[in-house]
């Protein structure tokens, strides 16, 4: 049988042939328009399509194209959408209803245009309408949140109530708390098939921390600002150092600068897949001073797994705590394009821009994730975003382009306190913990302290960021700690990697940082991670 059809483009014929097979019969008009050439190209036995030498032809051209990805992301697409091909850009899909058509844009078939075209139009009307329901929430949550800023709280000891009534108060606390969770938990289990269930709450204990890592310092020159933190404390951020357990972190210590990387190549083929390999060795590059060689190190987490989000993310924070913020970009921004429906990707991107002075665009995507509707999985990470966002608008060194900001989210809440904790894994909760010098545990159970701690909502669906923040801290130390509370994956790969940033001062021109990563290994780990000094 002999088909034809017609290729708006030019081509070889002798590459069709081999492609094609038997009896294909192409009629190609020449570039030059002055007339038609007819050649008959063999099909294979059995193929039996009338679009077959253009499906074809646009499978050589989304491979040609392939190589340069990143600019040719549109013509992908179209092909991919015209031709029906899987690619980067497009992937199989039932498509059982017109609303699905609708969802994933594409075109569906003639009888079913009509419907099509009228529920596309009121698609962006929607769209539009849940981005201003995203706006009254950010608003009534940075409300409470000025309100809580604008309060004095004492710095006094805590008042201690009578033994028996403090005991009665704290198991209902705590049995508050627990039934909270655990409802949560309930619910979110009812979402995902087959999930594992809810560990019990461990008990608090101290547990080995992971390596340290050098200080970043972000202090900048800043505008009058509406209220300023106090400034007559001193205040330090000291990280809790370890020896990690593994066997070859000795080797690491014990090797001098000429020897590492000679020890590295050694231990190497042993840990090709392992993350806390490279995550390690990277450590042990960067203490030593070879910045370049600790880079080099971290490059392999890219290799590993090129469209893995959460390694991409680990190797971005990884590069951002080393100061490397040129190099996170460019990773951080990859992982906006595997994951866009979540809004770590941007906030993460956002301070990687901002560690490399570029206040716009950090600015930009920060917004983002305070504008977009997350559908509660990600409770008050719109605040923690604007937290960042008001205090880059106020201490960046250029005046900023705000007007896609709406102007009464602009308000800059100076803290003498913050520390920020995230994550890689998915439906995993980490708890963060940070205790006063009252002896008060800030924590999911307890998220106003009796100084005026404030400790954001729990995240029990994964990578966080869970944030404590104190506008004015009472002098004494500050215990960080991270406890592992339990997943809700099928699987867990190794160990889950976190990040927590420690830093005095934020929002004003004396801002000081440090970040550290930490693995956890397991369910009711906790990892003392750093205290606060205040003088």
């Amino acid at each position: 049988q002999v088909f034809e059809d017609v290729i708006r483009t030019r081509i070889d014929p002798a590459l069709l042939q081999t492609t094609l097979g038997n009896n294909y019969k192409l009629r190609v008009y020449p570039a030059s328009r002055a007339g038609t050439e007819a050649i008959t190209i063999p099909v294979r036995a059995g193929l039996n399509s009338d679009h077959l030498a253009a499906a074809a032809w646009a499978q050589l051209r989304v491979a040609e194209l392939d190589g340069e990805f990143r600019f040719h992301r549109a013509e992908i697409r179209r092909l991919g959408m015209e031709f029906n091909l899987t690619s980067r850009e497009t992937s199989l899909i039932v498509l059982d209803r017109i609303e699905d058509y609708v969802r994933h844009d594409i075109t569906p078939p003639a009888e079913l245009r009509t419907e099509y075209e009228r529920l596309r139009s009121t698609r962006h009307v929607r769209a539009a309408d849940e981005r201003t329901r995203q706006l009254v929430c950010v608003l009534q949550m940075f409300k409470e949140k000025i309100a809580w800023w604008e309060k004095d709280f004492p710095k006094n000891e805590r008042p201690q109530p009578e033994p028996k009534r403090n005991t009665q108060l704290l198991q209902r606390s705590e049995s508050d708390a627990l039934q909270d969770r655990e409802r949560r938990d309930a619910n979110r289990r009812s979402l995902v098939e087959q999930s594992a269930a809810p560990p019990s709450r461990p008990a608090m204990r101290p547990a080995p921390t992971s390596a340290n890592a050098p200080a970043l310092a972000s202090g900048r020159m800043a505008k009058a600002d509406d209220g300023m933190v106090s400034g007559s404390t001193a205040m330090s951020i000291q990280l809790k150092r370890a020896t990690p357990n593994a066997p070859y972190f000795a080797r690491f210590r014990d090797a001098s600068d000429n020897d590492l990387y000679r020890v590295y190549l050694d231990e190497r083929p042993a840990y090709i897949n392992s993350t806390t390999f490279f995550l390690d060795a990277a450590d042990a590059f960067f203490e030593k001073g070879l910045a370049a060689l600790g880079v080099r190190v971290l490059s392999n987490l890219a290799e590993m797994e090129l469209e893995n989000r959460h390694i991409l993310r680990i190797l971005g924070y990884r590069l951002m705590q080393a100061g490397q913020a040129k190099l996170a970009i460019p990773v951080l921004a990859w992982v906006i394009e595997l994951a866009p429906n979540e809004p770590q990707s941007y906030r993460d991107l956002g301070l990687a821009y901002a560690a490399d002075r570029q206040w716009q665009k950090a600015t930009d995507n920060l917004n983002e994730v305070v504008m977009c509707p997350w559908q509660g999985r990600f409770p008050e990470i719109e605040l923690t975003a604007l937290d960042e966002l008001n205090a880059i608008v106020a201490t960046a060194d250029t005046v900023l382009d705000t007007s896609r900001i709406d102007t009464r989210l602009i308000r800059n809440l100076p803290l003498d306190l913050r520390v920020v904790l995230s994550w890689d894994a998915d439906n995993t909760d980490i708890d963060l913990w940070v205790t006063d010098p009252n002896g008060e545990k800030s924590f999911y159970g307890n998220r106003m302290t009796y100084q005026g701690g404030r400790m954001s909502q729990d995240y029990t669906g994964g990578y966080g960021p869970e944030t404590f923040s104190l506008k004015r801290a009472k002098p004494g130390k500050y215990k960080v700690e991270a406890n592992f509370y339990g997943y809700n994956q099928q699987i867990v790969a190794g160990a889950t990697t976190l990040q927590l940033k420690l830093t005095t001062r934020f929002g004003t021109p004396a801002q000081q940082e440090q970040t550290v990563t930490l693995r956890l290994k397991g369910k009711r780990e906790v990892v003392m991670v750093g205290e606060f000094e205040v003088k």
